[in-house]
């Protein structure tokens, strides 16, 4: 549970850290900015069930990071749905074969075994360091290692025939 304080305290503390950080994903100081203050707004609002004592940096950056890729998620669907079919994420790549390869890359996630997926996520998706992980998921930072082989030749093998359309 969070406290008033305790949040106060933490905001003092990290805020200007948070806010560069979020830049940095942003490239915007204003969205920088924005994506810091939804993050702390979540973290008020969830104060009674939240958690964070000893990676308090970590929760945040990890939040910062997640919340900056959900709002260019959101906004990349907004600018496609208003320029129409034409719209492309890269020269060779088309909306359809962008979704084609995400709707391919959740099943290759998805055949992954329990843990191999979740230390994947954790790494790929989340953006967390391996020693973070392992403290996380409460194993080594070298079975996050084996984990981690283990889901990169699988996806790999999984997807061999996608990674084409990159190069």
């Amino acid at each position: 549970m969070l406290d008033r304080h305790t949040f106060e305290a933490i905001f003092k503390e990290y805020h200007a850290q948070c806010v560069a950080f979020a830049v940095h994903y942003t490239g915007d100081v204003h969205e920088g900015e924005e994506v810091v203050q939804q993050v702390f707004l979540k973290l008020w609002e969830k104060r009674e069930s939240v958690d964070i004592t000893g990676m308090v940096k970590s929760y945040l950056f990890a939040a910062i990071r997640n919340t900056a890729i959900s709002n260019w998620r959101k906004d990349t669907v907004r600018n496609e749905k208003e320029q129409g079919a034409g719209y492309e994420l890269a020269p060779s790549v088309t909306v359809s074969q962008a979704w084609e390869l995400e709707k391919m890359y959740q099943q290759a996630l998805e055949k992954l075994p329990e843990r191999c997926r979740e230390v994947f996520v954790l790494s790929r998706q989340q953006q967390l360091k391996y020693a973070e992980i392992a403290v996380l998921m409460n194993i080594s930072v070298k079975t996050v290692e084996n984990q981690m082989g283990k889901a990169l030749k699988h996806m790999h093998k999984e997807l061999k025939e996608y990674l084409g359309m990159f190069l």
